[in-house]
């Protein structure tokens, strides 16, 4: 292994509590930053327990955050996107002069956290593994799948390096000179599953139906087209390559096929069937990250005068939904598919 390592965790929720009792399990030295009184209590009588993929119980430093004191080198920021501020202000006046954070988050939070404690002390990571916040002190890990990280310029520093081996203790972890390629990519992944969560169904189950896949393709072509125009190319991942469903150019049918075969393959591994927006929606009545990623997406699309009527549209439903003014029900789908053809 490599040399026992301090790492703060900020948010004990599903990816902070997976990567953290990996890193824990490995020997590394973890405290967790949660805001949530109740998990914090759980945690500090029970332990936090990991269920699913690996099953263990730890018994961590947890801190709520104006408890934080000291100098804390190395924090893996692993809260939603709308917390993203709130979460990281506490630390950043006990943040090491050569300390830096990770951003373990959707969306591209690399580039908030950059303005908050320089770009320099950011570094990007890119995630695909999954987890659910199921209770108090309790988390599920559904399943390993990429890992890369990242500085926010490209390079493969030393630092970058040495924190790819340290968090292979969870999985193999990739330096890759181009974060913000995977971390746009993923967020043209992310609107398909944001469509996805609008029914009550599992993703294979929705993508087995065929007739809302076009649809899915186009959603994730127009972040493609944000993408380009803000010079980013979006990277593959576990077989899905969102540059296939570049609305400049024709579609290739095999290379768009190939990738919702991929896609079923990656779900077909997981012990969960569903996205965690689903469980926001659906089981937490809860706000969902779509203002953060898919809203983001379009107000970036505004600033260059793209177009982004299927993102417009899908984001309608998600606030619908949040706001009870609008049922899950495949009838979601059905909208986004009629739009979709209808712009064509």
């Amino acid at each position: 292994m490599t040399e026992r390592q301090s790492f703060t965790v900020v948010g004990a929720g599903a990816i902070g509590a997976v990567v953290g009792v990996h890193l824990m399990q490995a020997g590394h030295d973890v405290v967790f930053v949660e805001a949530n009184a109740e998990h914090v209590a759980a945690i500090r009588e029970r332990g936090l327990h990991l269920t699913g993929a690996l099953e263990a119980t730890v018994t961590p430093v947890v801190l709520e955050p104006h408890e934080v004191d000291g100098s804390h080198s190395r924090v893996l920021l692993a809260v939603k996107a709308s917390q993203t501020e709130n979460a990281l202000a506490p630390m950043i006046p006990h943040l090491a002069p050569n300390g830096y954070v990770v951003s373990l988050q959707n969306g591209l939070e690399e580039l908030k956290i950059a303005k908050m404690v320089g770009e320099s002390r950011t570094i990007g990571a890119f995630l695909t593994f999954g987890g659910t916040y199921e209770g108090p002190g309790e988390v599920s890990f559904t399943g390993t799948g990429s890992f890369r990280v990242g500085e926010v310029d490209g390079r493969a520093s030393p630092r970058v390096v040495e924190l790819s081996e340290t968090l292979a203790a969870l999985q193999p972890v990739e330096v890759t000179d181009n974060i913000m390629g995977y971390l746009w990519a993923k967020m043209a992944l992310g609107a398909v599953y944001f469509a996805t969560a609008t029914v009550n169904a599992d993703v294979v189950e929705i993508y087995d139906r065929g007739i809302y896949l076009k649809a899915f393709g186009n959603l994730a072509g127009e972040v493609v087209g944000v993408a380009k125009a803000v010079g980013v190319i979006p990277e593959a991942f576990d077989g899905f390559d969102p540059k296939v469903f570049s609305l400049e150019y024709p579609h290739d049918p095999a290379r768009v096929a190939a990738n919702w075969v991929a896609q079923k393959t990656y779900w077909s591994r997981l012990s969960q069937a569903r996205t965690g927006v689903w469980h926001d929606l659906a089981v937490h009545h809860r706000k969902t990250e779509v203002d953060e990623l898919v809203g983001s997406i379009r107000l970036t699309a505004e600033g260059h005068h793209i177009a982004t009527p299927r993102l417009g549209a899908l984001l309608t439903i998600i606030h619908d939904i949040e706001k009870g003014r609008r049922e899950l029900g495949w009838s979601n789908l059905d909208s986004l598919a009629q739009l979709d053809s209808a712009l064509k």
